[in-house]
């Protein structure tokens, strides 16, 4: 190859790695802060509470319709499951309320809560601390770079190969 050759191929490989790369800056999602991932765990723990609610609920009426009671029995029966189905949504209230209080505190303690997900990995993302033309400068100075060297490399290696004429 040319070094006209060569040199055109350096440089079209260093656009094509500083495009990538200011394509993957741009690109990348926004990472959580730590205020959307208590969110999310308060979020999770509300619809844990809630559907526990609504499987306390759904069996005390299948314990109503199950009851065979006479008319006259039916007045007591239903004010006991009206009680158990209070106490049972008092317990759930209850708990929902310490979850609560369990949170705010480890946020005011500054103590990291314990997500049941997986952590997932967090990618970069351009913010107001990320600068974009910075990303694309380094990778067009390291392009250059690596093209020089790459060139220097050929060149070295034709010199050690090249037979002198006696």
């Amino acid at each position: 190859m040319s070094r006209t050759y060569r040199a055109l191929t350096t440089l079209a490989l260093t656009l094509a790695f500083v495009t990538a790369t200011a394509a993957a800056a741009v690109a990348a999602p926004p990472t959580p802060s730590a205020d959307d991932q208590n969110d999310r765990l308060l979020h999770s723990i509300q619809a844990a509470q809630a559907q526990r609610t609504q499987a306390a609920v759904e069996q005390a009426r299948s314990l109503e319709r199950q009851s065979g009671a006479t008319a006259a029995q039916a007045a007591p029966v239903e004010d006991q499951n009206d009680r158990l189905l209070r106490g049972i949504e008092a317990a759930q209230a209850e708990r929902s309320q310490a979850a609560l209080e369990q949170a705010r505190a480890g946020e005011r303690n500054l103590v990291p809560v314990i997500t049941i997900t997986a952590p997932q990995p967090v990618p970069a993302a351009p913010g107001p601390d990320v600068d974009v033309v910075a990303i694309a400068l380094l990778g067009l100075v390291g392009g250059l770079i690596g093209g020089g060297a790459v060139v220097a490399g050929a060149a070295a290696n034709r010199r050690r190969h090249r037979v002198v004429a006696a």
